[in-house]
């Protein structure tokens, strides 16, 4: 006899849904008023209507080495939970019935788990079967602990990332978690990617959990909205209905669909958030055609809700001075900097009091016309909290690029945070304002494809290279131009390389450290001019001293590293492009360099932020030099021949012509020889964490 198929998450069940929750009464209703206390109001959902079911699927979608997007068997998340759902406990408590779901910032986590949760409360589950959903947090396990009937509940724990119990112990706090819910028929936990711990594939090629050897867990990701996605909560958030020709308001309406149109092909990949798409009419206001980022959407959102609280404000208190919209900013980031420092998402009533007491303006916050359009809501104690963890830390972002944080101590740097500060300033002007403890810039660069600067300093060493940490990618490495140099296609693994040639101030201290005589500097200067006067050994003599006082790594780069930070990302002749007129900007060569090196930083950067890359001094790589290498050289991670009578050096230098400086171009040199046009820069090896 086979088995019933129980049916738990039905598409079709969320248009009555609503009118259904209207309907709750007793424990019920309690259940329902405590899920608006926790998390978001459900009525933000706009009467569910709006929901778009979304996909769910086995890689990770940011995941930006992956060849064949159809591999990662993407599914409707109704249909897999459905799947998920079924069956009673296992046999063996190895995990295999608790799932983690992940996605980015936005994407829709904490909606799943409450719509799973709302489907249950209004009776669509099968009988028999329960559902418990909880915000992660301290009193999380004493919660778990009290729930009856483990083995016929379904456990829903949302938003691992804010979790003060994950926080420096992630795989103490999964452990904790694992073992308290393994008697439960289902599990499902939430967390962004980011914060997630590493993956690594099982027998099978499916992601699995590193750190939790003897663990099971199956582990899916939110897939970003398809196109198709964002053209129906489109047609959904702004419907055109028959009644709409009557009043003649039909070509509003599809005016507004038009500007929405436009605006989301300037968000570009930002469109696919489903937080966003649920404020699209709020960025209507603006114009559609400014260079849209994380940063400047977020801050368009957040004005605009402002700008409409202060006009009900007006209308509501006339003839009283209504606060202006850069005052009420500055009273919403009292309170995210108070949330943030304390480790929460809600602040008591009592705490704002305390807040108003030194800004006035917080009390207007109290005024708010709050519920499902309001970017901050209030719970059943009278507690404050944003409508999405997002909203928090783009104030402050905000608060730290203007300099209007009320406190002194760093905030905790979340990824979200960071790259709010580096979309709108730069994170290397900022980092005194972030405790960068527990953060993991690798896996940061790895998320979002892009150069970081490396923080993390070393007591060891008063001074350090600063070094540029540079997202793994493909490119193609060789003579594009045609000049020489077989053009091949090479695939690198993330590493981090020196945003300066080595200079003689951190080379000497490795001298002096080391008792080792110093490079001559010809009369020129030290200080932050290239060191010079080094041979391959010298160079390679003074990473393994970095390494050693650091703990970590450093090395020369490799030829096909340096090459792929050259170019940073261009196929030109140089990084800035093939017009040799600009060349002075960026190098200095034998045409501008007054016949000695300069210091080092004061040309251009390359688009990833690294100077001197042609020009100044030609720079040691690791590999041996074969003018014929490569024909035979591998694609991925190529580390050059085995053996060899001399070693790479590239990029130029003072004294030769703009065509040594070129992008592929490369020569060798016996790794003894030193003279005063020969430096380097360092490289780091990374692992993600």
């Amino acid at each position: 006899m086979a088995l019933e198929v129980l049916s738990f998450v039905k598409a079709a069940w969320i248009k009555p849904l609503w009118k259904l929750l209207a309907q709750l009464t007793g424990e019920r209703k309690k259940e329902l008023d405590r899920l608006r206390d926790d998390f978001v109001d459900p009525e933000t959902l706009r009467g569910l209507c709006l929901y778009i079911e979304p996909f769910l699927q086995d890689r990770n979608p940011a995941d930006t080495r992956q060849d064949d997007l159809l591999t990662a068997a993407r599914q409707s998340a109704f249909e897999r939970i459905n799947e998920f759902f079924q069956g009673g406990l296992p046999l063996e408590k190895d995990g295999r019935h608790q799932m983690f779901i992940l996605s980015d910032a936005g994407m829709g986590k904490t909606s799943l788990l409450l719509m799973i949760k709302l489907m249950h409360l209004t009776s669509f589950w099968p009988k028999g079967h329960t559902c418990a959903l909880f915000k992660l947090g301290d009193d999380t396990l004493q919660q778990v602990k009290a729930l009856p009937n483990k083995g016929e509940t379904v456990l829903l724990l949302d938003a691992l990332d804010e979790d003060p119990q994950a926080w420096k112990r992630i795989r103490d706090r999964l452990l904790e978690l694992l073992r308290a819910s393994e008697d439960f028929r289902r599990v499902l936990i939430s967390s962004r990617t980011q914060f997630f711990p590493e993956m690594e594939p099982d027998r099978y090629g499916r992601p699995e959990i590193k750190v939790l050897a003897g663990y099971h867990c199956p582990v899916l990701y939110l897939s970003p909205f398809t196109d198709t996605q964002v053209q129906e909560f489109i047609v959904r958030k702004l419907p055109l209905r028959w009644h709409h020709w009557l009043l003649l308001r039909a070509g509003r309406i599809r005016q507004e669909r038009a500007k929405a149109d436009c605006l989301l092909k300037h968000m570009q990949d930002l469109r696919m958030r489903p937080m966003l798409l649920q404020h699209i009419d709020k960025l209507l206001a603006k114009d559609c055609k400014q260079d849209w980022n994380a940063y400047t959407v977020y801050e368009a959102l957040v004005e605009e809700w402002l700008d409409r609280e202060v006009r009900k404000l007006r209308e509501q208190h006339q003839g009283r001075r209504v606060p202006e919209r850069a005052d009420l900013f500055r009273a919403c980031l009292r309170v995210a900097e108070r949330m943030q420092r304390q480790g929460t998402r809600v602040i008591a009533e009592e705490e704002l009091e305390q807040l108003i007491s030194a800004d006035a303006n917080i009390a207007w916050l109290e005024k708010f016309e709050l519920g499902g359009r309001s970017l901050l809501n209030r719970n059943s104690e009278r507690a404050f909290r944003f409508s999405h963890y997002t909203i928090q830390e783009f104030l402050l972002a905000w608060g730290i690029v203007h300099k209007q944080l009320a406190g002194q101590e760093p905030l905790r740097a979340t990824d979200q945070l960071v790259r709010f500060v580096d979309l709108a300033a730069g994170i290397t002007n900022h980092t005194k304002q972030l405790n960068f403890i527990g953060f993991d810039p690798i896996r940061y660069v790895q998320r979002y494809g892009i150069t970081y600067p490396w923080l993390e300093p070393s007591d060891g060493c008063p001074i350090l290279p600063e070094i540029m940490i540079l997202p793994g990618g493909r490119f193609r490495m060789g003579d594009i131009q045609g000049k020489g140099g077989a053009v091949h296609e090479v695939e690198l693994d993330s590493f981090a390389i020196g945003r300066y040639p080595v200079t003689f101030a951190e080379y000497d201290l490795f001298c002096e450290a080391v008792g080792r005589a110093k490079p001559k500097d010809e009369g020129w200067g030290r200080a932050q001019r290239p060191v010079i006067n080094v041979s391959w050994e010298d160079a390679a003599a003074y990473c393994q001293w970095l390494s050693q006082i650091t703990g970590r790594v450093y090395r020369l780069p490799r030829e096909a590293e340096w090459e792929y930070a050259c170019r940073a990302g261009s196929e030109t002749a140089w990084c800035f492009g093939d017009d040799e007129a600009r060349l002075g900007e960026y190098a200095w060569y034998k045409k501008n360099s007054g016949g000695t090196t300069h210091a080092v930083g004061e040309k251009k950067a390359n688009a990833w932020g690294l100077h001197d890359m042609h020009g100044n001094v030609w720079e040691w790589c690791a590999d041996w030099y074969d003018a014929d290498y490569y024909a035979v050289s591998p694609k991925n991670n190529p580390e050059g021949p085995e053996s060899g009578s001399a070693r790479v050096i590239r990029g130029g230098s003072w004294c030769y012509s703009q065509m040594s400086g070129r992008a592929a171009n490369r020569n060798g040199e016996a790794l003894g020889n030193r003279s005063n046009v020969l430096g380097f820069r360092v490289a780091l090896s990374l692992q993600a964490k």
